[in-house]
């Protein structure tokens, strides 16, 4: 049984809200009630108050909602904006910050099933138009029915219960930011991630997938909008003196909903913060990055599991290294739970970014990028070979400016946008989009020139794995832009159409790896393909791998990795220039995923560059 009781019939002169107009009103009707009855006995099958003022009394004595908090927390009458409409809540439970997290409709006693019903809807048209509230109770007294929203927003379930005042938590002290010892490059003061600590992002991805029953790659998502209203958090905390509290805590919170409502709010602000910041400096940013509007849609206790796992520990102090691995320790299950066709194996990357060197002043593109796998891995490259002998200055633009992505999925960008964040940024240049379209919805790329033409080969470096096996239309193809690959073709591979859009991005003396089934190279039927190579890009190298190469992550095709070089404008073509040509038969893992010893990746890359001449 609920806690809410039976109802219990409160004299109008013990009302709470005494001033309130409509309370005004319902007490002068009670008191012609009780002129014309004698007694108050059966007013409340009349009057709606006397039932919403036992509920108010049982938030108080039975639920141990402070008293003090009615008029401030505790408010009835709660204007809710649905559209263009807007209604009144009979009671609305806020959190510290003034924003909705539990709604209370009361209906007088004796109410016919059809307007109990009604009430039960209106109920959830509150719920589904308000972020921050997830749980709301309808009763006349005598029926009591309490709702969760779902996932779905406009979804609901039956729970048992409000939640009570009161929240149990393992970390009982604020978290404030604490400035540490000089030296140290902390900027928080909370704990960073270490060696002991990588299965932080583990444990918050256990817990979301197992409270809410998600598929592990829906918890991934979940998970990604939780690291980014922290990072958010963090960063605008470090802006404020010593001792400034932190938002994203479990502590100050009186139950698990309202500190729910707290981590919605705060991921709301972060992702207006986001649009407001870049709009300004990006051309369309908010219809091309705008994937953090969907909202986080886990219920109240798994979210509350998250941050009490994550709370303590710095997303912005922690090492980088460690956050990837961090990362890893989550995106992998997702994979083998059917995200593979987004991912590239870990040494085939590392082989294309070792083949192609980039530099901190090269423009990095992926424009199939998937969960952004090329492009944190570019950046652990820099980082590497040339962060000591960078300025701050140097490799914080490279950091923010020069590595780019374009991928269809929204799931997939809010992953590689988190992946680049965890890797200290980079995450605003990640575009929701599909690569294949007009280059008319590329205004920020076009952007990118200095010279005013509007021409999208502007990148020094493409890395990309666009998709295989999809059969492009004639009728498709018309739709997208145009491709001289296409001419008078009623159809054509997907990745055929992905080459030559990748090619197009690319800048004349610029340098491309990227990853195709091998028969593109070697088959009769893409003899067309290598026909018009030539004249467009030099092939600088082809390493041709096993067939297990992607058999882990669900694609039975032999693939190569292909690294060509644009031609410069009036260059021509070389046909007897030589072609790197390597077999690379271990890449560090069996067909299962399993790890392999005596892997060939190493020394493929350094009898690339032996060879090879980028000049």
């Amino acid at each position: 049984m609920a806690r809410i009781g039976l109802f219990d019939l409160i004299e109008p002169k013990e009302w709470k809200f005494p001033t309130h107009g409509d309370v005004v009103e319902a007490k002068r009707r009670a008191q012609r009630y009780l002129s014309d009855h004698g007694t108050m006995e059966g007013a409340e099958f009349q009057i709606e108050e006397f039932v919403r003022q036992w509920a108010i009394e049982r938030l108080i004595s039975g639920y141990g909602y402070p008293e003090e908090w009615l008029g401030e927390r505790v408010i009835i009458e709660e204007p809710v904006k649905m559209g263009s409409s807007e209604k009144q809540a009979d009671i609305s439970i806020k959190n510290s910050t003034g924003r909705t997290f539990l709604y209370i409709e009361a209906k007088s006693r004796g109410t016919t099933e059809a307007e109990f019903k009604e009430a039960e809807r209106q109920l959830e048209t509150y719920l589904a138009s308000t972020h921050t509230a997830t749980i709301g109770m309808i009763t006349d007294g005598d029926r009591v029915k309490v709702l969760r929203k779902k996932i779905d927003p406009n979804d609901f379930e039956y729970i048992t219960d409000l939640p009570s005042y009161g929240l149990e938590t393992k970390y009982k002290a604020q978290l404030v930011r604490e400035l540490p010892p000089e030296g140290t490059g902390r900027k928080t003061g909370l704990q960073v991630l270490n060696e002991d600590y990588e299965r932080v992002l583990f444990d918050c991805h256990s817990a979301a997938r197992d409270v809410d029953g998600l598929h592990s790659d829906e918890a991934l998502d979940e998970i990604c909008k939780v690291i980014y209203t922290k990072i958010y958090d963090e960063r605008q905390t470090t802006k404020k003196e010593e001792g400034a509290a932190f938002r994203f805590q479990t502590f100050g919170a009186s139950n698990a909903s309202e500190l729910a409502s707290n981590i919605r709010e705060l991921y709301e602000e972060a992702r207006n913060s986001d649009i407001e910041i870049y709009s300004k400096r990006i051309p369309d940013y908010e219809r091309s990055r705008g994937v953090f509007k969907t909202q986080i849609r886990l219920s109240d206790a798994a979210l509350f599991r998250v941050v009490e796992r994550i709370q303590e520990f710095s997303l912005i102090d922690s090492g980088t290294d460690v956050k990837g691995r961090a990362f890893q320790n989550i995106l992998g299950p997702a994979i083998r739970a059917g995200m593979g066709q987004y991912f590239t194996p870990d040494p085939i990357v590392k082989l294309a970014i070792g083949a192609v060197e980039p530099k901190a002043d090269d423009l990095i593109l992926d424009p199939f990028c998937g969960s952004g796998h090329f492009l944190t891995t570019a950046l652990q490259h820099v980082v590497a070979n040339q962060a000591a002998s960078l300025s701050d200055r140097d490799l914080s633009e490279f950091k923010f400016f020069h590595l780019h992505g374009i991928e269809k999925s929204d799931r997939m960008v809010r992953i590689a946008m988190t992946d680049m964040m965890l890797h200290d940024d980079g995450h605003t240049n990640i575009r929701n989009q599909d690569a294949l379209l007009s280059f008319d919805n590329y205004p920020d790329i076009i952007a990118l020139r200095d010279d005013g033409r509007q021409d999208p080969a502007v990148f020094d470096i493409i890395v990309t794995n666009p998709p295989f096996g999809s059969i492009m239309r004639q009728e498709t193809m018309s739709m997208l832009g145009r491709f001289e690959l296409g001419y008078k073709k009623k159809s054509l591979p997907l990745e055929i159409i992905g080459l030559e859009r990748s090619i197009q991005f690319l800048k004349p003396g610029g340098r491309i790896a990227i990853v195709l089934p091998e028969h593109i190279m070697k088959g009769k039927s893409t003899s067309f393909v290598r026909k018009w190579l030539p004249g467009i890009v030099k092939t600088k190298g082809i390493f041709f791998f096993p067939e297990e190469a992607f058999t882990p992550y669900g694609a039975m095709v032999k693939t190569c990795l292909c690294i060509f070089q644009k031609l410069k404008e009036g260059e021509e073509p070389k046909p007897d220039e030589s072609v790197f040509l390597c077999e690379v038969e271990n890449l560090g893992y069996e067909a299962t995923g399993k790890p392999k010893s005596g892997s060939e990746v190493d020394d493929a890359i350094g009898e690339f560059r032996k060879e090879v001449s980028w000049k």
